[in-house]
């Protein structure tokens, strides 16, 4: 007879854990990611913040493609669209979309800490001097950005999106309203180890589907981009979430 040991209570099901118990600490050597620092049509980025408790910063947004497929827990790829918010006197950074594509990374995300993360196929691939990140949901190509690392520009001032502030929702299980709202802060920042960082010429490419509407944000003005390549952590102390408050 088999024997189920529950640890931290997120192996769920009990029979066929979906993510790894205990999660964190989990480390990616070799961490690569794309970005763009982008701007938008102010009224869009304040139409998304609207339903949330978040405060309005500034017009910009960052998107980014990163390869975690040397995460020692969960080999997985990310792309993500992040915009600078403020919660009563705290600055950091509020997932509009995050897609993934591997099931435990999606479910460890958005059960444990609220990430808005869904499926896509995600691609990083480096060739010529140029970087290319991708992410295509439902057939469609909904993330292309590419920098070109030998088309070099100036330093960019990128707002602060650290740390990620996300809204955990729970619905109820008869669909009538929220369960539970809590705000929750992370930020692994303080254990990333950078090794390089190279700005380029970027450009972005947003489509849209609908229940993914990313080309609200174009058309896209580009202020910059890059490549970063460094060492990520996700250690005890700063790996996991912390709820700052519980609205509902």
């Amino acid at each position: 007879m088999n024997t189920y040991v529950k640890v931290h209570g997120n192996n769920i099901p009990i029979q066929a854990p979906l993510i790894p118990d205990p999660f964190v600490p989990y480390t990616c050597k070799g961490y690569r990611s794309v970005f763009a620092l982008c701007e938008a049509d102010e009224s869009v980025i304040r139409k998304y913040l609207e339903p949330t408790p978040f405060e309005y910063v500034v017009n910009q947004f960052i998107v980014t493609v990163s390869d975690f497929s040397n995460c020692d827990k969960v080999a997985f790829m990310d792309c993500a669209i992040v915009i600078p918010v403020k919660y009563k006197d705290r600055y950091g950074g509020y997932y509009l979309f995050e897609y993934e594509n591997d099931d435990s990374a999606i479910a460890a995300g958005r059960d444990l800490w609220g990430y808005p993360k869904k499926y896509a196929d995600i691609s990083l691939r480096e060739e010529d001097g140029k970087v290319r990140g991708q992410a295509i949901r439902k057939g469609k190509v909904i993330v292309d950005i590419e920098c070109n690392l030998a088309a070099t520009i100036p330093n960019l001032v990128q707002p602060q999106t650290y740390p990620h502030l996300n809204l955990h929702v729970v619905p109820k299980p008869d669909g009538k309203g929220i369960a539970s709202m809590k705000i929750i802060s992370r930020d692994t920042s303080p254990d990333f180890q950078l090794i390089s960082e190279k700005l380029g010429e970027t450009t972005v490419n947003l489509q849209g589907l609908p229940t993914d509407p990313l080309d609200e944000l174009q058309p896209v003005k580009v202020l910059g981009g890059g490549l970063i390549i460094g060492d990520f952590y996700a250690t005890e102390e700063n790996g996991w979430g912390h709820v700052i408050e519980t609205l509902i």
